[in-house]
């Protein structure tokens, strides 16, 4: 018995042993393939708060799998990436910044993702940091991300390049350092690389290229992003393409174009869940306030507000705010309205970036300015322009010195005055040179504009010429066809009525002729009892009443009728040939055509046998026939 135990425990272990590794490495992939699938549905059903417990479990099994990993380690490295960036969307999308800073923060210093995460880490932590409003570090952790080491994954760059570039915008407001890092996204995507919001990258980039005047790589990257878009792909990438090509067009003056745009951006807005469309309205608003529609720029800032409320973005709400204190102060009766709104909205200014309270701060200093309160308003508007300076956003620093040396200069400041002439005469020439080249740009895209839409006029023009030549030829076709229809249908039915008709002529002739010789017999019967009464009476006058033709005019008339209607040309013919033809032998003529024999057509014609003879044979004589010539056949010949 022990001996069968330890048979069976020997055969166990050899098993064991004998078991291929290769079987327990793919078993482990498809198992955190899985995980991926499931944390990508629950984002799709948008439970982040489930995706966020569930993306923490399954990264500590993870690490702690990488232990004694029975997979390669970059095979680990890839889904633990994946499960890192799955989180930071479902903070993203629960908008669950502190937390998630939190959480990234806690797992950060682990060796397995400072190895092989580091990247992701990085990119992560910053755009929740920026998202939160904690400027400072997340521009620290973007310029860490910089200082790492390159690598050649092309579907793993483009993503955290979108990430950085929003922290450069958003918390430094560093867009040349934004443009390279989109500028390699694309590099990577033109040379094969994949992301499914590539589309969006393509419009950020176009927005960024607006903001540092390269109008016309503006409008071609826009464009692109305008172009690549096709029913896949998610309705807010090209949200985005439309809203920015919009302001776009409206920074280069042509309102119209950028009205056009901006409602195709609302409209895809409106299928996804009204993505962007509180900014959509914002953009419309300012449009609008370029063309001094007030009702039109007070209605969409309305909107908007109340859009940005309905998302919760406390951002969108603040914003709109600024935006409506900017736009009040262009109406003298509404500055009190400006200050008010100016006031309220201050205590937020502290988790908003810092261009958006410099912004806020130069609007109240300009509300103050109006109200009376001089002191407290210029105050604020040095403020904004020292803000300004140290973000080197030189149009606005040009545009709030401006403020401010009017004030001076009605104040008799000198000092201050020529400090902000000295500052603002710095890059005059540059703003100038920006200016001039918003006008060329400008220029040259409306000239491209123009001619695109003259081509497309033409190219339109041409489609619906020969869209016309189509339809003319294809009626034209159908006319004929119905023409040629109708002519056979017209001529099958005219042929079979000419048949009927032609039996019908010849049924009369014949009841004609019938009745023509029944009376004819009659006529001799009565010709021989008139005879014999002769015989004994002498009546010589009854006689020859008796031997008068029977036939009358009028039934002369109706067979030579007839006789026409069958053969229309018979006549003329025979007319032509021998005019010198007599009556009486136009009718035997007919009569032979109508294959009557000598004793028919006397009986016809009320005569006796040689006296058809004596007809026929004038008829010869006329005709100059010889004695082997029928004449019959010559009469008839004329028929065809």
């Amino acid at each position: 018995m022990k001996i069968k135990i330890l048979l069976l425990l020997l055969i166990v272990s050899i098993g064991a042993c004998t078991t291929s590794p290769n079987s327990t490495n793919s078993n482990d992939a498809q198992k955190w393939q899985q995980t991926i699938t499931e944390l990508n549905a629950l984002l799709r059903e948008k439970k982040h708060q489930k995706a966020i417990d569930e993306a923490q479990q399954k990264l500590s099994q993870l690490l702690a799998a990488t232990a004694n990993a029975t997979i390669p380690n970059d095979t680990l490295a890839k889904y633990a990436r994946q499960i890192l960036n799955l989180s930071y969307f479902s903070y993203l999308g629960s908008k669950q910044f502190q937390p998630g800073i939190e959480y990234l923060d806690s797992i950060s210093d682990n060796p397995f993702l400072q190895q092989y995460c580091k990247h992701e880490l990085l990119s992560t932590r910053a755009s929740l940091h920026q998202m939160y409003g904690d400027n400072q570090v997340a521009i620290r952790l973007a310029d860490e991300y910089l200082q790492l080491p390159e690598y050649e994954d092309a579907d793993r760059y483009i993503p955290q390049a979108e990430l950085v570039s929003g922290v450069y915008v958003y918390s430094g407001n560093d867009i040349p350092q934004a443009i390279r890092l989109l500028e390699r996204a694309m590099e990577c995507y033109h040379q094969g690389g994949s992301f499914q919001n590539m589309l969006r990258i393509i419009s950020r980039l176009g927005i960024y290229y607006r903001l540092v005047g390269e109008y016309e790589k503006a409008v071609a990257t826009n464009q692109e992003a305008i172009n690549s878009y096709t029913d896949s792909i998610a309705p807010p990438n090209i949200v985005i393409a439309y809203g920015e090509q919009a302001n776009l067009y409206a920074e280069l003056g042509m309102y119209d174009r950028a009205l056009q745009m901006n409602a195709k951006a609302q409209h895809y807005s409106l299928l996804k869940d009204s993505f962007g469309l509180g900014d959509l309205y914002r953009y419309r608003a300012e449009i609008f306030r370029k063309t001094q529609e007030r009702d039109s720029v007070f209605y969409y800032l309305n909107q908007a507000e109340k859009v940005s409320a309905a998302q919760r973005s406390f951002k969108g709400v603040f914003v709109n705010k600024a935006l409506a204190v900017d736009a009040y102060q262009d109406y003298p009766d509404s500055v009190q309205k400006a200050l008010d709104l100016a006031l309220s909205i201050c205590p937020d200014s502290a988790r908003m970036p810092q261009w958006a309270r410099h912004q806020l701060n130069l609007h109240l200093g300009r509300a103050l300015l109006h109200t009376g309160k001089a002191t407290q308003g210029i105050a604020l508007i040095e403020k904004a322009a020292k803000g300004y300076r140290e973000m080197d956003m030189r149009e606005m620093e040009y545009s709030t010195n401006q403020i401010l040396m009017e004030y001076y200069r009605n104040m008799r400041m000198d000092d201050a005055f020529f400090r902000c002439y000295d500052r603002n005469h710095i890059f005059a020439d540059s703003l100038n040179y920006n200016e001039r080249l918003r006008v060329v740009a400008a220029a040259n895209i409306r000239f491209d504009t123009e001619r695109q839409e003259k081509e497309n006029k033409l190219l339109s023009a041409q489609v619906e010429l020969q869209h016309r030549r189509l339809v003319f030829n294809i009626c034209i076709s159908i006319a004929l066809l119905l023409i040629l229809i109708i002519s056979i249908a017209y001529f099958f039915t005219r042929k079979k009525a000419n048949r009927l008709l032609l039996e019908k002529r010849r049924q009369e002739i014949q009841k004609l002729i019938a009745s023509q010789q029944e009376l004819n017999r009659h006529n001799e019967e009565l010709s021989k009892q008139i005879e014999q009464i002769m015989a004994t009476n002498n009546l010589n006058t009854i006689s020859q009443l008796t031997g008068q033709n029977l036939l009358s005019k009028e039934d002369e008339n109706n067979f030579r009728k007839s006789f026409a209607a069958i053969y229309p040309l018979y006549l003329p013919k025979l007319r032509e040939k021998y005019p010198n033809l007599t009556r009486n032998e136009e009718l035997l003529a007919m009569l032979i055509c109508m294959n009557q024999s000598t004793d028919e057509i006397a009986l016809i014609m009320g005569i006796n046998r040689n006296s058809v003879n004596m007809i026929r044979s004038r008829m010869r004589k006329k005709i100059n026939l010889t004695k082997e010539e029928s004449l019959d056949e010559v009469i008839k010949q004329y028929l065809s």
